[in-house]
This record gives C-alpha cells, structure tokens and sequence, in this order.
C-alpha cells in the first residue's frame, strides 16, 4: 500500500498555469470523491517557480490513507512566447512544416500509423483553405458585380481573397484553435532539427529535477505522467536523467512512467526525430522503470493501437512493461449524456485522460496518482474496479502480482 507519493507531470503543447492546473485538479478530486466514495483534497498552496509548481494532496478511504506530492513540470512560459508571433510570421512557418512533412514522408507515416493524427496535423490547413475559398467566392462575385475584367479582376479576386482570409483567421483563429495548432506544428519541427536551445535547456532542468527527487526520496512511489506531446517530453528527460546516473532507476522509490494520450511517434516519426527515438528506447530498455501507455480509440490526437518503442501497429494490448500498453474506452470513463454531448469535441476528449471520471471504470486519473494501489497493480488491465467498496474501503481479496509479467525482466536485471 502506497502511503506516500512523488508525482511529476509534464503536460503538452498547452501554455496552462500552475494555478489553472490547480483549478482542473480540483475539480476532478471533486468527481473522484463522489465516484470511488473517498475523501480527497488539496491541502496545500501552489508553490510556484519558473520551472516547476507543486502542491500536496490527501486521499483516504476506512482503512487506507494517501499523500500525493503533485509536481506540474513547466514551459508554458515558452508556448505563450510561441503565441506573441505574428499572423503572417506563423502562416509562413506554418507552411514552412507542412512542406517539410510533406518532402520528408513524415506526413504519410502519420496517415499508416493513424489517419486520425494525420487530420489533426492537417485540418488548420484545411480551415485555412476554407477561408481563403470563401474569399475568393466573395471576390468572384465583386468581379461580376462590377463587371471588371482581366488583369484588374485577377488582382480584385486576389486582393478580396486574401484580404477575407486574413479577417476569418483574426476573428476564429484563436477561438478555434487554429493559431494554437499551427504554433504546436511549427514548435515541433524546430525541435526535431534542434532548433529550440531554450527548450533543450528546460528539458535539462526537467532531468536534474528527476534525479534530485529520487536521489531524496522521502516517497514509496515516483509517478512521472506524461500527457500529448509531453510524453515525449517525458521520454526524453528520463533518458536525460539515466544518462547522468545509470543507476537512477535501482535507488530509491519505485520509479513509474504513465503516458497518456501520447503523440511521441509525431517526433520519432520523422526522419530527424533520432533523439526520441534513442530516448524512448533507452526508457525501455531500463527493466526496473514501470512503464504503462493507455490508448483510447475515442482519442483522435493520439497514436491508437500504435507502439511508441517499436513504431509499429499492434491489435492486442501488450503486458511485457516495454511499455505495457492498456486500451480503454473514453465512453466507458463518461456517463452516456455526457460522451453524446461532447462525441465531436475532440480536445476535451484528449483531455479527459486527466479528468475526474463520471463512472468507475479501469483507468481513472484521480485514483492512479492519489489512490494506495502501487502503481503496476492500479494500472493492471482492471485497474481499481474490483478493489475498492462502495464506502472508498480497499477491500481484501487476491492481490495483483507483477510476476508474470516482471519475471523475464528481473531476471535480466538479477543476471545482469
């Protein structure tokens, strides 16, 4: 049983603050408290600084009770930086990516892996084609209307054009999140061709942060969550991390990795992508890091069914611990209203890998980070449905034993 624990969280392309992320987190302790029948809450301020923010929380039932030291491992400073450029200046980097994924092949991997990432690489530029369509029907019809002809109506139609596409992308560009995607896009291939120093450098303190938790520990369980494109992140600071102290992973705590609604294929699928590639194998290739990656069909910005480590599709989940990947259902984590009211908003459910769930169900945030189950019980194929009661209370029965599916890598390790 888990009495206390160190949780690291590297989020994705999302410039939230450490007091945003609070908000969330409470909210969903609010839904873990009335589903599972715990008690749970925040019960300390938000310690801020420019690389990290933390918290304390504690959950208990009758007879367990959990402390959870959250730490949010930050750069949203450096994504809004990325959100001060201007319009013109993004449209051109913009385009920029979409010929270097196109030249580079990057693209059509996305389409083999999944058709669904490959639409949401794609669809800014397809809103952007929708509006300058829609410009260019306004500057046909104004060249009819005037009955101006030749070179004058070419330059009408253009001028109308873009000057109508400019306008939309102003009024939508940030209500939907067409400015933010492209920005993800860009970033992403600057950071391929090691084109973001700064975010190099972040990603050191991310590492030093690890080790320096570890080399400390006052916890019996290290949790380090990487969500979207911080799952790469994730990757590549515990690679970072291993690389200054091999023996990291063999000191201290149990030292656990939880990718959720992971996209490091976007990197590792490009031609330039060999740091996450090395990253990622390193991570797994480290028997004594528990490592679980949960899919969701329902998850269109993810990489479903699709292994981070070999980049190769699979049909079955997979309990080797290279990663053990679970596949589970978004519709199975929401009450029903709920999964037909938000069916086609697909950035909530992205999000709703780390969301209080409405139902008990295998996979549950709220439970994994602040529940007493050691991390490779609470995240076995039945997660904590059959192990707590009505009233929050672990109940007795047979434990979930890692042996099976730990035993050829122990005894590696044990060879070794």
């Amino acid at each position: 049983m888990i009495a206390r624990r160190h949780v690291f969280h590297i989020g994705g392309y999302d410039p939230i603050s450490p007091e945003e992320q609070l908000h969330r987190f409470a909210r969903s302790l609010a839904v873990y408290r009335r589903i599972w029948g715990v008690r749970a809450a925040i019960v300390s301020g938000v310690e801020a600084k420019p690389v990290s923010a933390s918290w304390e929380i504690e959950a208990s039932g009758p007879n367990w009770n959990t402390r959870t030291s959250y730490e949010m491992l930050r750069w949203d400073d450096l994504i809004l930086e990325d959100h001060e450029r201007g319009m013109w200046s993004r449209l051109g980097q913009a385009f920029v990516t979409l010929a270097d994924f196109v030249a580079t092949g990057t693209l059509f991997r996305f389409m083999y892996a999944s058709w669904k990432y490959a639409g949401f690489f794609l669809f800014p530029y397809l809103y952007l084609a929708g509006f300058a369509a829609c410009g260019a029907g306004i500057g046909y019809g104004l060249v009819r209307i005037a009955g101006v002809t030749g070179f004058a109506a070419a330059v009408l139609t253009a001028a109308v054009t873009v000057g109508v596409m400019a306008g939309l992308l102003r009024l939508l560009g940030w209500r939907w999140p067409i400015n933010h995607v492209f920005d993800d896009w860009i970033f992403s291939r600057e950071f391929v061709y090691g084109e973001r120093p700064r975010m190099d450098a972040r990603i050191d303190r991310f590492a030093e942060r690890i080790l320096d938790r570890v080399r400390n520990a006052d916890v019996d369980e290290i949790v380090i969550v990487g969500h979207c494109l911080g799952a790469a992140l994730v990757m590549d600071a515990v690679a970072r991390a291993l690389e200054r102290d091999p023996e990291l992973a063999r000191r201290g705590p149990s030292l656990c990795i939880l990718t959720v609604g992971a996209t490091i294929p976007k990197f590792s699928l490009h031609p330039r992508g060999e740091r996450i590639r090395q990253a990622t194998q390193i991570v797994a290739e480290e028997r004594r890091i528990h490592w679980t990656e949960y899919h969701a069909r329902d998850d269109a910005i993810s990489f479903y069914r699709f292994d981070p480590v070999t980049l190769k599709r699979f049909s079955r989940e997979r309990s080797d611990g290279r990663p053990n990947i679970r596949r589970v259902q978004l519709h199975d984590m929401m009450d029903k209203a709920s999964f037909r009211r938000h069916r086609f908003d697909f950035m909530l459910l992205h999000y709703k890998f780390l969301m209080g769930n409405s139902v008990r169900a295998s996979y549950d945030h709220c439970l994994i980070l602040c529940g007493p189950l050691p991390f490779d019980e609470i995240t076995a194929p039945r997660g904590g449905v059959d192990r707590f009661g009505e009233d929050g209370a672990l109940l007795k029965g047979a434990q979930f034993s890692t042996a099976a599916v730990a035993r050829p890598a122990d005894a590696a390790v044990g060879a070794a």
